[in-house]
């Protein structure tokens, strides 16, 4: 699943699917806001875990499609070219202008900006690190006293357990969230 979103002047959250067609979310969007809430309750359990204390009082049918909408407004809603916001189940946050955020927003990274976690083991998060920083397979071995094909082992056991389908990717995820 690809999507687009942008957001109005008003605060309305629209979306553009893979085919091009721009609809306004509605709690009627069900396959976007299931999709949305999904990736935030596995992926982002302390916005999730804010986002249902703050809707905990809306109507059932509501809920979900309140916590999608306000987390894409969050984080979601420039009109850009340079990524889909939704690409293969990773979310692509954007810069979103706000004037609460900095100093008054209480639920700046937790709703707004979201630290993810990955429960990635310690040997892990070394060998992700070094990744992120630019060195490739062979520097991170030779650096962490390792033999490349460990390294490669550890890299596909992150892609797993990031969900990503390669290893650009797990740069992309890392640079967006703390491991």
């Amino acid at each position: 699943m690809e999507v687009e979103f942008r957001t109005s002047s008003r605060g309305e959250v629209f979306y553009e699917d893979e085919k091009g067609t721009v609809k306004r979310l509605t709690k009627f969007s069900t396959d976007i806001v299931e999709k949305v809430v999904s990736i935030i309750k596995e992926r982002y359990p302390a916005s999730y875990a804010r986002l249902a204390t703050l809707y905990e009082t809306a109507d059932p049918t509501e809920r979900k499609y309140l916590m999608a909408e306000r987390f894409i407004s969050c984080n979601f809603g420039a009109d850009d070219n340079l990524t889909r916001d939704i690409e293969d189940d990773i979310l692509n946050f954007e810069e979103v202008k706000c004037p609460l955020r900095g100093r008054f927003c209480p639920s700046e990274g937790i709703i707004c900006k979201p630290k993810g976690i990955y429960k990635l083991g310690k040997e892990e998060k070394e060998t992700a690190d070094l990744y992120v920083k630019g060195f490739n397979f062979k520097e991170i071995a030779q650096r962490l006293g390792k033999s490349p094909s460990t390294i490669k082992v550890q890299l596909f056991r992150i892609k797993k357990k990031l969900g990503v389908k390669n290893c650009r990717e797990i740069i992309k995820k890392l640079r967006l969230t703390s491991i």
